[in-house]
């Protein structure tokens, strides 16, 4: 069986808008990082990105999520004080939020038609096709 995940809500924590980035790299780092120190943007003519990283230039374009979705940082962590601990449970919390995504690719940039563009599309697509049906009338049927 798989373990619960379980979200802790700080009350009245701030939760900061962050950068979110998608590299056509490994990097070998976990947490925050002062990425903007190390990744400068330049702007380009069609409202592409362009930056350099480790020497290697890579395109980029900015991805907005779907409306309505939210994206969050969790950090794992300990369970709060005097919760009756499951071994199986895990607990995370919401350190921030994004609501774009930076796509990079190297040398180029990224096609709107595939990779995480493509991806994001999915999440009304199925919204769509998991929405209830209205019924109708059974004399209004359409015709082969």
């Amino acid at each position: 069986m798989a373990a619960g995940v379980r979200l802790r809500a700080v009350p009245g924590a701030a939760r900061p808008r962050l950068p979110a980035q998608l590299l056509p790299c490994r990097v070998g780092r976990d947490g925050p990082a002062p990425v903007a120190a190390f990744l400068r943007t330049q702007p380009g003519p069609g409202g592409e990105l362009w930056a350099s990283f480790r020497g290697r230039r890579m395109g980029g374009r900015e991805l907005p999520l779907p409306h309505g979705y939210r994206g969050v940082l969790l950090r794992e962590g300990d369970a709060p004080p005097g919760d009756d601990k499951d071994p199986q449970e895990r607990w995370v919390t919401v350190t921030g939020t994004f609501d774009v995504i930076t796509d990079w690719e190297a040398d180029v940039i990224p096609s709107p038609a595939g990779g995480l563009a493509l991806a994001l599309q999915w999440g009304p697509l199925a919204h769509a096709i998991h929405a209830p049906v209205p019924e109708t009338d059974s004399s209004e049927e359409a015709e082969p």
